[in-house]
């Protein structure tokens, strides 16, 4: 299976091994005894990935232990149809999302406007997609994924979530006030789990790090991390770690100016007494 989310992230992974082991294409191809051309189609996704190749490139690169039983498992589960790739048509942008969250170790949403999608009740998410012009025959489905993304926060070895929320997110009533009352309860049952943090930005700091726009940054353990970006009905992913640099930076950044964890406590709680008095 070439060109699909977890095809690249190996493809990626085998180029950067390569790469640490200071071997060229095509001197690996050529202790391979293969051409390069078949190299650098492996290495770029456009070549099916299959599990021999990668021990065949392993074994030269001399790569033992931990990170090549990681490297032969991605490449045996290659193979295997994801949950989100049966009898789906989604945008690559999402699968690539989707990708990324499974594989993260840990997960830093910072958002503005809205509340995290991974903390997100299917009533809030449903208002947010109606009002940015989904097709009304494909929000069942997309609030459905949604819903399903979010097992990546109770699963056996679960991933770490930590939010930066604009209290601006908070003082829209998206879906009225029981909509607001019913997600800000979620997301207070959801700091309770230990792989979950959720900080407020307060309006009270007036400008912050996360004001240039909302990102996600994903940390893999052994590869290297990426952002995600998301604009109107798309998304693209950053790796270059130059770049990737400014936004651990940003997160820095707003671990300084973000209420800490009882102070965020509060003010979730405060909203949320607030819509449940009005949606009375």
């Amino acid at each position: 299976m070439s060109d699909t989310p977890r095809a690249r992230a190996l493809a990626k992974e085998l180029r950067a091994a390569r790469s640490a082991a200071g071997l060229t294409a095509r001197e690996l191809a050529r202790a391979l005894g293969w051409s390069e051309a078949k190299v650098s189609r492996i290495e770029t996704a456009r070549r099916g990935i299959l599990v021999q190749n990668v021990e065949a490139i392993l074994d030269v690169l001399g790569m033992k232990g931990g990170d090549r039983e990681r490297l032969l498992k991605m490449a045996r589960d290659i193979r295997e149809p994801a949950w989100w790739e049966l009898g789906r048509e989604l945008p690559q942008q999402l699968t690539a999302l989707i990708d990324a969250e499974q594989r993260a170790k840990t997960i830093t949403d910072v958002t503005l406007n809205v509340l995290p999608g991974l903390l997100q009740t299917r009533t809030y998410t449903r208002t947010v997609m109606e009002a940015s012009g989904v097709p009304e025959d494909r929000i069942d489905d997309h609030v459905s994924i949604r819903q399903v993304r979010q097992g990546i926060l109770s699963k056996r070895n679960p991933a770490t979530l930590r939010c930066f929320i604009d209290e601006t997110a908070m003082t829209r009533p998206i879906g009225g006030a029981k909509v607001m009352a019913d997600q800000l309860q979620k997301i207070i049952s959801a700091v309770k789990e230990p792989n979950v943090t959720v900080r407020v930005i307060p309006l009270s700091i007036g400008a912050h790090a996360g004001l240039s726009g909302t990102f996600v940054l994903f940390e893999f353990g052994k590869p290297r991390p990426v952002v995600y970006l998301e604009a109107r009905r798309s998304g693209a992913f950053i790796d270059e770690p130059d770049d990737v640099a400014l936004f651990f930076d940003a997160v820095e950044r707003l671990e300084d100016h973000a209420s800490d964890l009882e102070a965020s406590q509060e003010i979730l709680q405060k909203y949320l007494e607030q819509y449940e008095s009005e949606a009375k």
